[in-house]
């Protein structure tokens, strides 16, 4: 019975390591494609490090800033200031959303 219970925490865990090193290759990508302005690549490379297990309140707000820099550069306007917003408002106690409420400050 305890090989069982073993086996099963290790798996989990594995699992879990997984999953964080997906997002964060996945969140590296993201940065080398904005960089080499390939927006629309960069916005699924965002959404893939969204959805694993493990985003953290601080990785979700780094996500959103990229997100609503990547619509801001795609002419989206209105999307990036709804996602700088949300930032400000879930977000105002990070530097995320800090660097969101200057951008809206500055009227892009």
């Amino acid at each position: 019975m305890q090989l069982k219970r073993f086996t099963f925490l290790l798996l989990t865990l594995s699992l879990g390591a997984c999953s964080s090193m997906i997002q964060s290759t996945s969140v590296e990508k993201a940065y080398k494609e904005y960089t080499a302005t390939k927006y629309e690549r960069t916005l699924e490379l965002i959404t893939r490090a969204e959805n694993t297990d493990e985003t953290t309140p601080e990785m979700k707000a780094e996500l959103t800033y990229l997100k609503a820099q990547t619509y801001e550069r795609l002419g989206e306007n209105g999307i990036s200031k709804t996602l700088y917003e949300y930032l400000v408002n879930e977000h105002s106690k990070s530097q995320y959303g800090y660097l969101a409420a200057k951008k809206l400050n500055s009227n892009f």
